[in-house]
């Protein structure tokens, strides 16, 4: 080899290291920002992709829901959020504080189960934060000669078929006193546009649980990178902040939910109650609270460009969530949606706690279109404890 070449392979060696130190720098360097702004020194969980898997480890098979929590530990959190959370499983794959629930209950004991999906579960907040965590400790200071006991069974991405088979399988079993429901956004991805719909959801649950299809070698290495998925996550936000009333609300969106949907969400919310009075527990309905207003007019321009920082930035996300629908018919949904459950907890007399309303359409409240912050966590628990409350009163304490 020529001194020539030699030459040209040390130039080409070292600025192959200096291009290396540089990567190592900026990456360092974000992760000491982020830790010191409050984010931590690692990427918390809503800032994976869903084949990531640290994602993936975070739930096991189930053979009647498809997934439920992998018991241990894991951090929570949320892109937009700066604290991060702790999140604890149990033994029986219940959200917990520490403690695992026996199957036998104590003769003062007074269980509280929430069903539910990631509303529910709230991962983005630590145990004691996230509103059923919340309620049972205000609960708790309310009746101090009671053990009150949270049975947290929500898990992300449920939807009312999973939680059926999540009720009468996995937290009757444990006794519950009174069993809040919680449910409504994710029914709505049963609709689809091409009018396929089984009332079981199996035409949107036709994977294996697990199975993701991953990307390349390349691309999973780059989503290890701090600075890559943070720079990522702002271009898509971008994207969403886009005017999304004219690149979504075009053709081969739904507008109008159908009867079969509306019918279906009905006889799911009939049958978790049923299941949960079968057990003899006392049950408190609640409608669905979100970030937007659904009772605006979301066809109208003006209603669009009226909305500012995060609402405005949602409504893309809305639309990539449930793809079948319109961004009108997503609020039509949740309106519908939101009456049916009024109606049957007026039929089946059960408690009821209209969050939808007594939850303000303001950014406090959320940490994006429909999950909560701490603020708005504590609005949710203020909500529901006198619904609650009154159960125990009528019910269990003499």
């Amino acid at each position: 080899m020529s001194s020539r070449n030699i030459k040209a392979s040390y130039y080409f060696i070292g600025f192959a290291l200096i291009s290396l130190v540089f990567i190592i720098s900026l990456e360092l360097s974000t992760r000491i920002i982020s830790l010191v702004s409050g984010n931590g020194f690692v990427l918390n969980v809503a800032e994976k992709e869903s084949y990531d898997d640290s994602i993936t480890d975070l739930y096991q098979f189930h053979p009647f829901t498809g997934f439920i929590f992998t018991p241990g530990s894991f951090r929570g959190g949320h892109v937009d959020q700066k604290i991060y959370s702790t999140i604890y499983v149990d033994n029986n794959s219940f959200l917990c504080n520490g403690y695992i629930i026996p199957l036998k209950k104590e003769d003062n004991e007074i269980r509280i189960a929430t069903i539910g999906a990631s509303t529910t579960a709230n991962i983005n907040l630590n145990f004691d934060e996230n509103w059923p965590g919340q309620l049972v400790n205000k609960l708790q200071q309310k009746f101090p000669g009671k053990k009150i006991t949270l049975i947290n069974a929500a898990v992300p991405g449920y939807d009312t078929s999973q939680s059926i088979a999540n009720l009468s399988l996995r937290v009757m079993p444990y006794k519950p006193d009174i069993v809040i429901i919680y449910h409504a956004y994710n029914d709505l991805k049963a609709i689809r546009a091409n009018g396929e719909f089984k009332p079981d959801y199996s035409h949107i649950h036709q994977t294996p649980f697990g199975f993701h299809e991953k990307p390349p070698a390349y691309k999973l290495l780059l989503e290890k990178s701090m600075l890559y998925v943070r720079v990522r996550n702002q271009y898509r936000k971008i994207l969403e902040s886009r005017d999304t009333q004219e690149i979504f609300n075009g053709q081969g969106r739904v507008r109008v939910i159908p009867d079969e949907a509306k019918n279906t969400f009905h006889d799911h919310i009939q049958t978790l109650v049923a299941i949960a009075k079968s057990g003899g527990a006392k049950v408190v309905i609640s409608s669905f609270a979100t970030l937007h207003d659904p009772l605006l007019d979301y066809t109208l321009p003006a209603t669009i460009k009226g909305l500012g920082g995060m609402k405005r930035r949602e409504l893309g996300a809305l639309l990539n969530f449930t793809r079948s629908l319109s961004l009108d018919g997503i609020f039509i949904g949740i309106n519908t949606y939101n009456k049916i459950l009024k109606d049957l907890a007026f039929e089946m007399n059960t408690g009821w706690v209209d969050n939808a309303n007594q939850v303000p359409h303001d950014e406090q409240y959320f940490v994006d279109r429909v999950h909560f912050s701490a603020v708005g966590a504590a609005r949710m628990a203020d909500n529901f404890l006198p619904e609650v409350e009154k159960a125990i009163n009528e019910n269990y304490v003499q």
